[in-house]
């Protein structure tokens, strides 16, 4: 199904009501699509208490217009376009000269959307993580899942979001037939974008704790649970372990003690900080994937 761009009068395609009734939106975008008009980044019959710039309606309104979001967003869709007919990742499928432009054109968009995300309402850090997956995208589309390259010794993270980045491609492509197909609507649609956005959330954590791992930490020999609801509660039990077996050894009051539990404590607040975003994130998606 073609995208058709800017919606008329500034309303949300129907198609909303299903994915508000099926746990996709806040209910916030729901009652915003049954509004006529939205001016001022405001919504008739909305509780001006209320943060509206948390649902879809006011925080992607602004960006149908916005050139730097449809640069991105160009670029986003540049690479649902290729990939292989059979699925099969593991090969190369964009020409290197391709792949260096793309490349040079996304770390400008990236470069522009930081400059206005005050202006536009976009976190700085959603902007990375975005812009890191759709790296990730490039780099497997371009080079396959066997990176021409090596890396010192990367942490084990790291090969976990190497992993992902092909099941959240294959997502994608997933998405995109039924979106080609008309299936905008349909049961079949919601499941896929889910299961994309599951993904998905599971790759920024993932991202987020491969960002900040320090190569002598104790954190870098860890492998992560492939669930994004599990990563945290798995931090948790870890720096129990570890730091209950240092205080057992009598460590507790030494520099190696406030290292770790320094290590942990930033770690968990980037963790958390990441699903505090992942709401906009989600809306994010939904504009890139499906309008």
């Amino acid at each position: 199904m073609k995208n058709k761009g800017r919606f008329k009068n500034g309303l949300l395609p129907s198609g909303l009501g299903i994915m508000v009734a099926a746990g996709l939106l806040p209910v916030n975008a729901a009652r915003a699509s049954d509004r006529e008009n939205a001016q001022a980044g405001t919504v008739d019959g909305i509780d001006p208490d209320v943060d509206i710039s948390r649902s879809i309606f006011t925080r992607t309104s602004v960006l149908w217009s916005n050139p730097q979001w449809q640069e991105f967003k160009r670029l986003w869709r540049k690479l649902d376009s290729i990939g292989p007919a059979d699925g099969d990742y593991s090969s190369s499928s964009l020409y290197y000269e391709k792949y260096e432009k793309v490349r040079i054109e996304l770390d400008n968009s990236q470069a522009e959307l930081m400059r206005i995300s005050d202006e536009i309402g976009i976190d700085s850090l959603d902007i990375r993580l975005l812009h890191r997956l759709a790296s990730d995208r490039l780099d497997i589309l371009s080079y396959g899942t066997r990176m021409p390259f090596t890396r010192m010794m990367p942490p084990p993270v790291s090969d976990q979001t190497d992993y992902i980045v092909p099941q959240i491609e294959a997502r994608i492509d997933t998405v995109a037939a039924l979106r080609e197909q008309g299936l905008l609507s349909s049961a079949e649609m919601l499941a896929a974008f889910s299961n994309l956005r599951s993904f998905v959330d599971t790759y920024f954590l993932l991202e987020t704790i491969n960002y900040g791992t320090r190569y002598t930490g104790a954190l870098w020999s860890i492998e992560w649970p492939l669930d994004a609801d599990r990563i945290l509660p798995y931090l948790d039990s870890t720096r129990t372990a570890i730091l209950d077996n240092l205080r057992e050894l009598g460590a507790e009051n030494g520099e190696q003690y406030a290292g770790l539990l320094e290590e942990f404590e930033n770690m968990e607040q980037s963790i958390m900080q990441v699903r505090e975003r992942l709401p906009a994130l989600h809306d994010l998606l939904l504009d890139l994937e499906l309008f």
